[in-house]
């Protein structure tokens, strides 16, 4: 039971954005967009933060520079239903009365932000980032859905490369084994690789400790010093 002071509170705050459940599928791949379009969609998210939730869907209702209603999952020629997006809780996806998709203009031609706002009623779960206009296809593209480019870290690019390598070598069954062996050795070398970020301070600290240590012999001391 939410009392009259905590619903107070919650209209007062700000917008936040989770990209919790965030994902690229297909008609919906950030590849191939500009660093404008990135530019724009972090302007457009600023912009947001600074709005309350009432801000957003009272006093800005019809808004067309925001753009912002649910997705109506029966107009034409819509590439996906709302039961596709599987990767959502079930709870989430199959109650569409308390967490309806929205969709919010980043700009009139450079797409939408796609998600729902949480029982937090504060935070907006981003699902999908739609710089063609495929979620909801218009007239002046005559409906049709645009292609789109999935977005890669270089080293998912790299393990793009190789598995396209690995395929390529598997129709040369004469080709030297010691290659199909290289092959594999280099499979087995991503098998325990982690992604790690570190803030400006750190990163200059760490700097520093390569100049005397391996990047292996850094992180095995941290880990044995937290053991320990």
């Amino acid at each position: 039971m939410v009392t009259a002071d905590e619903e107070r509170d919650l209209k007062r705050r700000r917008i936040t954005f989770s990209f919790s459940f965030f994902r690229q599928i297909k008609h919906f791949g950030i590849g191939d967009c500009t660093r404008e379009w990135y530019a724009g969609l972090l302007q457009r998210l600023s912009t947001l933060c600074d709005m309350t939730l009432q801000e957003l869907l009272e006093e800005n209702k019809g808004s067309k520079a925001l753009r912002c209603h649910p997705i109506d999952w029966s107009a034409k020629h819509v590439p996906l239903r709302r039961e596709d997006l599987d990767w959502l809780p079930q709870e989430i996806r199959e109650n569409d009365v308390e967490f309806p998709i929205m969709q919010i203009s980043i700009s009139q031609s450079t797409g939408r932000i796609i998600g729902y706002f949480d029982r937090d009623a504060s935070i907006f779960h981003i699902v999908l980032l739609d710089p063609k206009h495929n979620l909801q296809p218009a007239a002046k593209t005559n409906y049709q859905v645009q292609p789109t480019q999935e977005a890669l870290s270089q080293y998912d690019e790299l393990l793009k490369k190789l598995e396209y390598f690995k395929e390529l070598v598997k129709s040369c069954p004469n080709m030297d084994d010691k290659l199909h062996e290289h092959l594999k050795a280099m499979e087995r070398l991503h098998d325990n690789i982690v992604y790690v970020d570190l803030d400006d301070d750190f990163y200059e600290i760490y700097r520093d400790l390569l100049k005397r240590h391996s990047l292996r012999e850094i992180i095995e001391a941290g880990v044995t010093g937290l053991l320990n």
